[in-house]
């Protein structure tokens, strides 16, 4: 029709629009993939959840420690002066005079200078058994080795080398009791790591939904603008017939109405697009950035309208597999399994399995104490048990109860986790096929509004229809065009719900989960052996240098592996 006007002409106006009326507002080209890539590299949740997930991963280093080797020393000099009562002095050589007269009229005083040393190496079994190899060193002078005779040594060397095995046999037996804290870091660990995984998930679903609003609103303008140049094109046609006295005046006032009504629904789709342009900004932008500069994102991708294929019970099974809420609950279930096996060791008594062994040495210096040592001058052994009981254990038994019931509970919320999820999967898969009926029916509306519109211009032109019924059904043929695309968008954002809710939406923006590639060193807080990141397969987008946080390391990992061929 001779009032349809070119998508190409009306889109010479659109960059003023774009920028919302502002000359300092600048446009960018972006893919998805590459709005995807900020998002990853600057997400504040992300970084929230990566540094959660090295804390946990820390944890299990600390939970480790009672089973990792530990090396003991001490050392103390000792100085020494004890009053000596009869018993005493004569226990150590003292005696009377010629017919029993004392020796002494003041208390003796026994001095002893002695220096002490030991040094122990002890180390645990995941079976509880402690295993303590030490040596103690002795040097000592007192008030008799200081006596040359009867002593042989001043000072003397005295040393002892031993073993001592300790093995429970109730508490602490086992490696369900001794593991038990190292499973539940790990355990504690996994869950932050499909935290980590579901938020990135998350992340990008948010990304590209907010995405296809944009292409929505961007292409609204364009709609709304073409009402705008409809109405403009109806008020010159009906003055011209005004002026021709075909036309009432009243006409003309119509027509011009007309055009102010589409100029108002073209400032509220702008201020649409300048909101939808902000909350996908809001994803990847730094507040730096939107401070000193206004930038307006011009989406590169179009919206697809292509049904994949969707089998229920596949998609449901997809998700049970790889929903990452369902395998968080998994790994709950194995920690408080982990905390139950060690409070009810807890609850048992002590009965303690211990023997020793070890080589005593005597000598004036210390090698010669040593190599007499081991020359079996003094050999030890001992063997025997310690038991301990506590006589109130109610608070022990409750530990272990309440580990049990924590323990069923875990079970219970997994199989709670697994119904919504299938229940997610069910919701979001009939609305993908409703929004697709829901396009089929605005297609055939906006034709249907579009046949009318053409129909009633044709009877103004001949005379028998007004202004106000045109650009009614103008107006309703624009709005059945807004609502098509809107409906478009809707079906796009339902897929990629459908992606989110079978954890696959990762895998169908060819984003992969895996060990970072070596780096440079790093602060304190992102070194750790094997770190999980997302890498993204392929983006053209080369993002300028910015600060070296956390989001823009695992951004340079993201970049990395674009340059590596599929």
């Amino acid at each position: 029709m001779c009032w349809r006007l070119k998508r190409a002409a009306v889109a010479l106006v659109l960059p003023f629009v774009c920028m919302g009326g502002s000359a300092s507002a600048t446009e960018e080209r972006l893919t998805l993939r590459a709005v995807i890539l900020k998002a990853l590299e600057s997400n504040n949740d992300i970084q929230i959840e990566e540094l959660g997930r090295l804390i946990e991963e820390e944890k299990i280093k600390v939970a480790s420690q009672p089973l990792d080797p530990r090396f003991e020393a001490s050392y103390n000099y000792e100085s020494i002066r004890t009053p000596q009562n009869a018993q005493n002095f004569v226990a150590t050589g003292g005696g009377t005079g010629v017919g029993g007269a004392p020796l002494l009229t003041q208390p003796n005083v026994f001095m002893q200078r002695n220096h002490i040393g030991k040094m122990t190496l002890v180390d645990k079994t995941a079976s509880g058994t402690t295993f303590e190899l030490g040596t103690t060193m002795r040097v000592l002078s007192n008030s008799l080795n200081r006596r040359l005779p009867p002593s042989i040594w001043s000072p003397e060397y005295e040393t002892f080398t031993g073993l001592t095995v300790t093995q429970p046999l109730m508490r602490g037996y086992g490696k369900d009791a001794n593991l038990a804290e190292i499973r539940i870091a790990k355990a504690n660990a996994k869950i932050a790591d499909y935290e980590w995984q579901a938020r990135t998930s998350a992340v990008v679903a948010e990304v590209m939904k907010r995405y296809y609003d944009v292409i929505f609103t961007r292409e609204n303008i364009l709609v709304q603008r073409e009402g705008i140049a409809l109405a403009e094109k109806l008020l010159e046609d009906t003055r011209k017939r005004s002026r021709e006295g075909v036309a009432a005046n009243n006409d003309v006032v119509v027509a011009e109405a007309g055009v102010y009504q589409r100029k108002e629904e073209v400032l509220a789709a702008e201020m649409q697009y300048i909101e939808r342009q902000n909350a996908l900004q809001l994803l990847f932008k730094r507040s730096d950035d939107v401070y000193m500069q206004g930038t307006r994102i011009v989406p590169v991708d179009k919206l697809t309208e292509t049904m994949p294929a969707a089998d229920r019970n596949a998609l449901m099974g997809v998700a049970l597999r790889n929903r990452y809420e369902v395998k968080q609950a998994e790994q709950f279930i194995n920690a408080r399994d982990a905390q139950s096996q060690l409070a009810h060791s807890q609850s048992r008594p002590r009965l303690d399995l211990v023997a020793s062994g070890g080589l005593h040495g005597l000598q004036g210096n210390l090698a010669e104490s040593y190599s007499r040592a081991f020359q079996a001058q003094g050999p030890e052994w001992t063997a025997g048990f310690q038991y301990s009981l506590p006589l109130n254990r109610d608070h022990m038994k409750a530990t272990e109860r309440l580990a049990n019931h924590q323990q069923e509970q875990a079970v219970v919320q997994a199989e709670k986790t697994r119904l919504r999820v299938l229940l997610e999967v069910d919701t979001v898969l009939n609305r993908v096929r409703i929004d697709q009926q829901r396009l089929a029916a605005t297609r055939k509306s906006r034709e249907a509004a579009r046949q009318s519109a053409d129909a009633e211009l044709k009877r103004l032109q001949q005379g028998v229809s007004t202004s106000f019924q045109v650009l009614q059904l103008q107006r309703d043929y624009s709005q059945a065009r807004s609502r098509e695309l809107a409906t478009l968008a809707d079906f796009n954002k339902s897929l990629a719900d459908l992606d989110l809710t079978t954890a696959t939406v990762l895998e169908k923006q060819k984003i992969s989960l895996m060990s970072a590639p070596p780096r440079e060193p790093a602060p304190a807080v992102m070194v750790r052996e094997k770190p999980a990141v997302a890498e993204v397969e392929s983006s053209r987008m080369v993002t300028p240098p910015v600060k070296q946080t956390l989001g823009s390391r695992i951004g340079k990992w993201f970049r990395r592996s674009d340059k590596v061929s599929p």
